[in-house]
């Protein structure tokens, strides 16, 4: 078996996946550029990586340059390096990340993050394989094999002017576009489990399985976040799920915009009672209705800045009744 098929979150059988893992097989073959594409959390990187771990460059360094948290003047320096004495507060040669790569594989998170100078240099560095430091005086070479991913419309990019469309060209003559995991909802079974197993293992929880809720919830949702969304749901429900069973409310635990706001009254409604019941007299219906009512006005006064009418409005109550219930629940606008 190839060793991208052992990658996690590569996990998959579908045929938009069998379609990625045949053009992943054949981007190591040939050792030219690579463009990833796909929505964010759709495991680009790894992608790249498997790319690598099966190309004839595997024994080399796999470098990230992971650019979209670095502020955009430190971009060049943090690709291209810059001499010593050469950068602004900088007095140590700093080596950067293209050097590092040499003999191996370079992936540029994010390509759209590049400014037109830099794309400039980049497309030097893929075509000459040479480079140079910020400030510096002569080019130094570099045999780094370059992969880039994105999660925009290059082709839309570069009819703004956003991305020099030589640099698209070279690019996209090896391109693999990575689908949605709500593209391939047959995997999202077999991929939800590998990580569930994955976190028992790393967290020590003992054994846990999914409930058929659960399941159903898992493969009905429309995963914005994609596989990074799932790792994270699962991870958190993982530690925090006492019992061997994760049950869909598990899975919601951190996320309760992926349900109906009936579903998240209940789960909500469920816990309150469980304490209320300890009570004499707790009068639950008027108590319940008034602190529903209290969180709702307060929330809706806020977003839109105290402004009773537009409020009145929005909630779909006259202007009136919605003084009447500021004054009774005595409610202050932050």
């Amino acid at each position: 078996m190839d060793s991208y098929n052992r990658l996690p979150r590569l996990l998959g059988t579908s045929p938009k996946m069998l379609k990625v893992f045949k053009e992943l097989k054949r981007a190591a073959q040939k050792d030219l550029p690579v463009l990833i594409s796909g929505e964010q959390g759709t495991c680009k990187e790894l992608i790249a990586r498997a790319i690598h771990v099966n190309s004839m460059r595997s024994r080399g360094p796999f470098i990230l340059a992971w650019l979209i948290t670095v502020p955009g003047d430190s971009i060049a320096a943090e690709l291209f390096g810059f001499e010593k004495g050469t950068s602004k507060l900088k007095t140590e040669k700093k080596i950067g990340k293209i050097e590092a790569a040499n003999k191996g594989t370079l992936f540029i998170d994010e390509i759209s993050a590049l400014d037109k100078k830099i794309q400039e240099d980049l497309l030097h560095l893929i075509n000459d394989k040479e480079f140079r430091p910020i400030s510096g005086n002569k080019f130094y070479k570099s045999d780094a094999r370059v992969i880039v991913a994105t999660s925009r419309d290059l082709k839309e990019a570069v009819a703004k002017g956003q991305i020099l469309e030589d640099l698209y060209d070279i690019l996209r003559t090896l391109q693999i576009g990575v689908p949605s995991l709500r593209e391939r909802r047959e995997d999202i079974l077999p991929i939800s489990q590998f990580l569930l197993n994955e976190s028992v293992e790393k967290f020590d929880t003992g054994q846990k399985e999914f409930s058929k809720d659960a399941r159903s919830f898992l493969l009905k949702y429309d995963w914005p976040g994609n596989i990074r969304e799932l790792q994270d749901m699962i991870k958190k429900a993982t530690i925090l799920c006492d019992g061997p069973v994760l049950r869909k409310k598990d899975l919601l635990l951190d996320n309760m915009g992926a349900c109906s706001i009936k579903e998240f009254l209940e789960e909500k409604l469920r816990r309150y009672l469980k304490e209320m019941k300890k009570l004499d007299n707790c009068y639950l219906y008027e108590t319940v209705l008034a602190e529903v009512e209290k969180s709702l006005f307060t929330i809706v006064l806020n977003e839109t800045g105290g402004n009773q009418l537009k409020a009145a409005k929005l909630l779909g109550i006259n202007r009136n009744t919605l003084r009447s219930k500021i004054k009774e629940y005595k409610i202050r606008i932050t």
